[in-house]
């Protein structure tokens, strides 16, 4: 409990420390903050405080601050990098993007000529590549520098184990060959695994090359300007300008529209526009003759493009890679006497003949001109080594002269309008021709052509009141179909194989026959020959076939026999030649329905092919074969019909 001595030194106390002006000290032990004294202003209202200090301490603290946050900001960027760099380092992590492929080649090559190519590979990731396995590809048309005869598509080399930071260099040589200007590819391909990785990765790159010039100059020279129906020659020349043989080589000319091929030397090898060459020497030529005769109208322009190059490997006549092509054009003018010619209803170029049928022919004439033509005259001149100059007749009052193979038409043979045809007056004559039979002369003719040459002659007056002759002359080639025949026949006395069963055949008992399936083929060769006919339900398929490495085949599903027998030569069948055949063997088994009747044994027997002279199709159906045996010279005729 507090004394009264005490209550009254509090009192004190709390006075001195309330009073403006204390003098009153307290002595107690208050530890010092500063050795520093700071005088207060014993009346301190109204007077101004100072802040001086505070703004210096103030200033000094948030500089700090911002010092600290800097380096803390900094830290964790540093560290966050850090792991960026730890969990996704692309040079940590393996990638195809840190493979590189190069391929060193020249810009430019020369044909025939070898050139290096060097490939690179660097391996930048961390990280080895297994297993790693080159492969070059070449492109199309590139050669073995080694053995240029030999075709170069792709090389392929083991690299094994590429190190992290390691190139591997690959060196080799090939012959570009293409056309001038033409840009050619070589690839590079390797395929590698990743350590401690099962996959299978690849990376590609490619370079071009140009070629600088062809390896076969072409040239093709003609007339610039010639008359609708002129006669005209086109001349070819292939020159090799490599150091290597060329092998394969085809050169094929497309025609324009109008032109009508008259012949050439040498002679194509397919149709009428394509030559085989074969190999090509350094330095060697090919040159080619090609005539014919170019119809069209006033100021047209007309094209041939020729082109050279390696032959396709399927279909054996058509370029696959080219070497050179040149276009070569010329211009129509319109003729003074305008001739159209058409063979059996046919234009110039697409007539055909056919043996044991007439050939018609049909001549128009016309005045080009703004003034008459006085004495006309008309000639068709018809040759050919296949042509029945006993079959060659003229209408309009024609006559023809066998000695010279020509037919006239004036008007001193009776046809008055070719006294004078005033301008633009027009008219027509007509002719007729047949072909020999293609055994004539117990010679075969191959490739058989009928050549009719028009020409069209007159007088006119010139500018200067002088008479002076025109002509026109168009000619047309009429190729001849060749004559084929399907032969079919059924036996069983005769043939290659010894046949079983009844004789006459007898309803539900098995009876072999033979069937011989036989092709003659007279003047042109025959391609993709095939022959197909339909079993009907009653008949079976033996399995047996003479000659057995004939193409026959029999299709279950459909009940179809077919037989391809391909090429089919000229004169198969003629002239001492046997005729392409087939034998093979055939079960009857008949039906009640059928007792009395012969039954036919195959259905729909069509046989098809290709003239390879008038590419032209040929198909024909063949005769029916049945039990009837009307072939088999040793069957009896009282033995064919089916009994009970």
């Amino acid at each position: 409990m507090d004394t009264e001595y005490d209550r009254d030194r509090g009192e004190q106390l709390k006075r001195g420390l309330y009073k403006p002006n204390n003098e009153h000290k307290l002595e107690r032990n208050i530890p010092k903050l500063s050795q520093s004294r700071i005088d207060v202003e014993s009346d301190w209202r109204g007077t101004e405080i100072d802040g001086s200090h505070e703004k210096r301490i103030y200033a000094w603290t948030t500089g700090l601050a911002k010092k600290l946050l800097f380096v803390a900001l900094l830290a964790i960027f540093g560290s966050g990098s850090y792991l960026l760099y730890q969990y996704f380092d692309p040079l940590e992590q393996p990638s195809d993007k840190n493979i590189v492929v190069t391929i060193d080649t020249p810009v430019a090559v020369t044909p025939g000529v070898p050139q290096e190519i060097v490939i690179q590979v660097t391996n930048n990731n961390r990280v080895p590549l297994d297993y790693a396995n080159l492969t070059v590809i070449f492109p199309q048309g590139s050669r073995d520098s080694g053995d240029a005869s030999k075709d170069l598509r792709e090389q392929q080399k083991v690299l094994g184990i590429i190190q992290p930071g390691e190139t591997v260099e690959y060196k080799t040589r090939t012959i570009f060959l293409g056309e001038e200007g033409e840009e050619k590819i070589v690839g590079a391909k390797i395929e590698y695994r990743f350590e401690r990785m099962n996959s299978t990765f690849t990376k590609d790159s490619e370079r071009p090359v140009r070629m600088l010039s062809a390896p076969i100059n072409l040239t093709v020279t003609t007339l610039k300007e010639v008359n609708a129906g002129q006669q005209i020659e086109v001349s070819v020349n292939a020159v090799s300008n490599t150091v290597i043989p060329l092998r394969d080589i085809f050169i094929k000319m497309e025609y324009p529209q109008g032109f009508i091929y008259g012949g050439a030397e040498p002679k194509p090898s397919f149709g009428n526009n394509i030559w085989r060459v074969g190999t090509l020497t350094p330095s060697s030529k090919f040159p080619i003759k090609i005539q014919g005769v170019l119809g069209g109208v006033d100021a047209d322009k007309r094209v041939f493009r020729t082109m050279v190059g390696v032959g396709s490997d399927k279909t054996e006549r058509d370029i696959a890679i080219l070497y050179g092509q040149a276009i070569t054009e010329l211009s129509v003018k319109r003729p003074f006497i305008g001739i159209g010619l058409t063979i059996n209803d046919k234009p110039a170029g697409d007539a055909l003949a056919y043996y044991g049928k007439k050939s018609k022919g049909v001549v128009t004439f016309k005045n080009n001109l703004s003034s008459p033509i006085t004495n006309a005259q008309i000639e068709v001149r018809i040759t050919g080594v296949a042509l029945n100059r006993s079959s060659v007749s003229a209408s309009n009052e024609g006559f023809y002269q066998s000695i010279d193979k020509t037919i006239y038409w004036k008007s001193s043979t009776g046809n008055t309008v070719l006294a004078e045809l005033s301008a633009g007056e027009s008219g027509t004559v007509e002719f007729s021709f047949e072909p020999l039979p293609p055994d004539s002369g117990n010679k075969l003719i191959t490739n058989p052509i009928i050549t009719a040459e028009v020409t069209v002659r007159g007088r006119r007056m010139s500018e200067s009141n002088v008479p002076e002759e025109i002509k026109t002359v168009v000619a047309q080639n009429v190729k001849i179909v060749s004559d084929v025949q399907f032969v079919t026949r059924s036996l069983y006395y005769s043939g290659p194989f010894i046949n079983s069963g009844p004789i006459p055949p007898k309803v539900e008992v098995d009876t072999t026959y033979t069937v011989i399936w036989g092709v003659v083929n007279s003047s042109n060769g025959l391609s993709s020959a095939r022959v197909r006919g339909i079993l009907p339900t009653y008949m079976q398929w033996y399995g047996s076939v003479s000659p057995s490495k004939e193409k026959i085949f029999y299709n279950k599903s459909t009940n179809e026999i077919i037989w391809e027998p391909g090429e089919i030569p000229a004169g198969t069948g003629l002239g001492g030649m046997p005729p392409k055949e087939v034998a093979f063997q055939l079960v009857l088994t008949p039906s009640i329905s059928q007792v009395s009747s012969a039954p036919s044994f195959i259905s729909n027997q069509v046989f098809t092919a290709v003239d390879s002279f008038t590419n032209t199709e040929v198909s024909i159906k063949g005769r029916e074969v049945s039990s009837y045996l009307s072939t088999d010279p040793l069957a009896p005729l009282e033995n064919r019909l089916v009994v009970p």
